[in-house]
């Protein structure tokens, strides 16, 4: 790899991938630039780079975000009920524990919440946002997060209603997809009663 004329040293190869990656960089993606694992430590010695997880640095120079990371590590969690729900600015509520789902078929160790679902509805709803450090996160959509929270019972009904009613004024909201995956989720009747009286 060549820059101005010359070749990128170890050091500017792997300032170019921070910069170009969010500021991020695994071992592996260290060593397939041919960069032995013992630089890897003196870079972390010289302040180049900063471990934040098991197989991933950090750009030494940048806060890390907790959110991003975890999903690098765990890329099939998706951040879901009242987290998801106070990413889309709808609850009003820091969440006190951060919530995720995930499949059935995958089990994970961590402080955050987990719910499992089956792989049948695993997949409805995610998009993707920018984290508040401008990373990109997975994350239930509206829809779906409202179809979980009046499924799930837990939630204050203060809470709900609040989300609710910011939902019902937003100018983002999909109704027909909410109503289609109140479908899917068997809570049809419920759903359509509050869109009847919200939007009535």
């Amino acid at each position: 790899m060549k820059v101005n004329g010359g070749f990128m040293s170890n050091e500017d190869k792997i300032k170019d991938y921070l910069d170009k990656n969010y500021g991020y960089i695994t071992t592996s993606e260290i060593l397939s630039m041919n960069i032995s694992k013992p630089l890897i430590k003196k870079y972390v010695e010289n302040g180049l780079l900063r471990k934040v997880s098991h197989g991933l640095y950090i750009d030494s120079n940048l806060l890390e975000d907790d959110e991003y990371i975890f999903q690098r590590r765990y890329p099939e969690a998706i951040f879901s009920y009242n987290t998801a729900l106070y990413f889309l600015n709808l609850s009003n509520r820091a969440p006190h524990k951060i919530e995720i789902t995930l499949s059935n078929r995958k089990r994970i160790s961590c402080d955050y919440e987990v719910h499992y679902i089956s792989d049948k509805y695993y997949d409805i709803g995610i998009i993707e946002i920018e984290s508040m450090f401008g990373n990109p996160i997975r994350i239930y959509n509206a829809e779906r997060s409202i179809c979980d929270m009046l499924r799930n019972g837990d939630f204050e009904l203060e809470l709900q209603n609040t989300i609710l009613r910011n939902y019902f004024r937003s100018k983002d909201r999909d109704l027909d997809k909410l109503l289609e995956y109140a479908k899917i989720f068997k809570i049809y009747d419920k759903v359509n009663t509050l869109v009847e009286y919200e939007m009535g």
